[in-house]
């Protein structure tokens, strides 16, 4: 079950906040638990099985590295601690790296053929930062239910944001399922899973059409790789804002993912704008712990390097995410050392379209299924090895959707509304209620005559 499918919007959700809303406030944990259980089990059994045992080992680690810790027993704390990073990191590396390191080295395939878990990249960066948190004493273990809620609670479980156990408790302190939360929440729901079905879905079409050409024309080659930065952008940060607004009418507030990360003014800033919690999680769990910018200019180099390098092992067993992952490190590493001091002077808006260049030509190494592929694009779009091709017919026939992904992409429809709001107050809530109402209508429909097209970061 998906987010953007006609079963979860029409009946998995609706029933689910109504039960919610009207049981006793002693029982609403153990139904959002329940409800997580059955959305995780929706497609696959074994997911549910897989996630169990997740939670009782990574759970009952802790209780051991806590009460080793208490006992003064800190080598054994370290070793259980270690042998708990290990589980996690093997599982990951199973079921999203195994296959790729046995084409490499001539490994046999598995006897046992195991699906990839939902959500697992998510998940398995979740559980690590509890272990952690717990060994450094950053966090006591919880309560067992608290812990399970924290794991499978659904709005996050697929495509993050990879919430700390820390953030989490403060969500579970604050939560609050008021009448307020539950229409921000479904405003927000709305504005995500528009994001995904009409500007994402619309979006795949261009790009699907130009990246499967046997040839392209530059105009082609820069128009597919514009398309497919705003649909995983618009794609992702759907999904971030579904899943957001999801938690907010159950009543929990989980942190942004996204802060318009295409008006950045260099890939540091997209950086922390873009997909905010992986990047929190390599801070934290990563960079912090190796150094950080603590011990001098090369050092901080090298952990960046390391950084990028596990970003884009992170995203998928292919050398194409790998050598995106090194891409940005390359101009982090040319802002830290040089770049940044060389291009303060120059004007805000040159600064973002530099920064938005950068990042769309990433993106072909992200999207390509080989580094082969990926230069050959790379070519076309500097005009190696291009063909006549229907740049122009491409151009006028989403020029329209272009200029609205441009726009939603920048902070100008949220600033209109914010003065919409100061200047004509009375206006404002009957306007905007409108505005959402027409959305989901048309969200709707598009999931009525569309075929289903699953979350591109579902995959990683």
């Amino acid at each position: 079950m998906a987010f953007n499918q006609l079963i979860f919007v029409c009946l998995f959700l609706p029933l689910s906040v109504i039960l919610y809303r009207v049981i006793p406030q002693k029982l609403k944990k153990a139904f959002l638990i329940l409800i997580s259980l059955v959305f995780i089990a929706w497609g696959n059994i074994t997911d549910l099985l897989y996630l169990i045992c997740v939670i009782i080992f990574n759970y009952f680690s802790a209780r051991q590295i806590a009460r080793l810790k208490n006992d003064g027993l800190k080598k054994y704390a370290r070793f259980v601690f270690i042998s708990a990073l290990a589980v996690n990191i093997l599982f990951l590396g199973y079921f999203k790296y195994y296959n790729f390191f046995r084409s490499l080295v001539g490994l046999p395939e598995a006897s046992f053929g195991l699906a990839i878990p939902i959500g697992i990249s998510f998940v398995s960066f979740s559980l690590i930062s509890f272990v952690c948190d717990v060994y450094m004493e950053k966090e006591e273990v919880p309560r067992f239910f608290d812990f399970v809620l924290f794991v499978v609670f659904f709005p996050k479980i697929t495509s993050g944001p990879i919430v700390s156990f820390n953030e989490f408790q403060k969500m579970l302190a604050e939560h609050n399922p008021n009448k307020q939360n539950l229409n921000a929440g479904a405003e927000q729901f709305v504005i995500g899973l528009a994001k995904k079905t009409l500007l994402a879905g619309n979006l795949s079409i261009l790009f699907t059409a130009i990246s499967g050409a046997a040839g392209r024309s530059v105009l082609e080659a820069w128009l597919g790789a514009l398309g497919y930065a705003f649909m995983l952008y618009f794609d992702f940060s759907g999904y971030s804002d579904m899943a957001i607004g999801l938690g907010k009418m159950f009543g929990y507030t989980m942190p942004a993912n996204f802060m318009y990360p295409y008006t950045s003014v260099n890939i540091s800033d997209f950086w922390r704008r873009w997909h905010i919690s992986l990047g929190a999680f390599f801070r934290n769990y990563v960079y912090i712990p190796l150094g950080g910018n603590r011990k001098g200019e090369k050092r901080q180099v090298f952990n960046l390097f390391v950084v990028f390098l596990l970003t884009g092992i992170w995203h998928g067993a292919n050398f194409t995410f790998i050598v995106w992952g090194l891409y940005h490190f390359v101009f982090n590493a040319a802002e830290k050392l040089f770049l940044d001091k060389a291009l303060k002077k120059v004007p805000h808006v040159i600064r973002s379209l530099f920064t938005f260049v950068i990042v769309v030509i990433g993106w072909v190494f992200f999207f390509s299924d080989s580094l082969g592929g990926a230069f050959t694009y790379l070519g076309n779009m500097f005009g190696v090895g291009c063909t006549a091709g229907a740049g122009g017919y491409y151009l006028w026939s989403f020029i329209i959707l272009l200029l609205i992904s441009a726009f939603c992409a920048l902070p100008l429809g949220h600033n209109i509304m914010i003065n919409i709001k100061k200047r004509k107050a009375k206006f404002y809530l009957p306007v905007r209620a409108v505005v959402n109402v027409c959305l989901f209508l048309l969200c709707t429909a598009a999931m009525v005559s569309d075929t289903y097209t699953s979350f591109l970061y579902a995959a990683f």
